[in-house]
This record gives structure tokens, sequence and C-alpha cells, in this order.
């Protein structure tokens, strides 16, 4: 049972580091490439939409950020990735 618990934790931070380092490709790779015609740039839209898309819903529902040019909902994502990855038993 407790390599079970062992494999499932080192799975969930493998996925969690994959859909980070997903989120900052997504944050450089405009500085670089057109987003619109790069492969890297749409998979790691496709891996961290699914991340983003529930904080912008809640923050479209709270009301807050909608005038600001940053995108709250991609930051607070991060930081609740980083919150999960800390929350994991370390190993």
């Amino acid at each position: 049972m407790e390599i079970l618990f062992f494999i499932l934790a080192k799975t969930i931070a493998l996925l969690l580091d994959v859909v980070y380092f997903a989120m900052l490709a997504r944050v450089l790779l405009p500085f670089f490439v057109i987003p619109e015609e790069s492969k890297l740039y749409a998979l790691a839209a496709v891996l961290t939409e699914p991340i983003i898309i529930p904080f912008r819903f809640l923050l479209m529902k709270l009301n807050i950020g909608q005038n600001s040019p940053l995108d709250w909902s991609f930051f607070i994502a991060a930081i609740s990735l980083s919150v999960v990855q800390s929350m994991l038993p370390a190993i």
C-alpha cells in the first residue's frame, strides 16, 4: 500500500510539473514566436486551459480584474498549482 501512495504522489507531482512548465512556456513563447503559428504554443495552451478556465470563470463571476490588462486567472492558477505541489508529501 505504501508503494501505491508513493507511485501516486510521484505521478501527480510529475503531472503538476508538466502543467507548470507548460504555463511557463505559454508565457514566454509569444516573445519568440507568433502564437497562432506555433504548435508548441498550441500544445501549451491545450495543457493549461483546463486549469485556467475555472479560475477565469470564478473571477468573471466575482467581477474581479475585468478591466485589468493582466490575466489574473493565469496567476491564480499558477499559485494554486504551487500550493498543491507543496501539499504533496515530501518524497
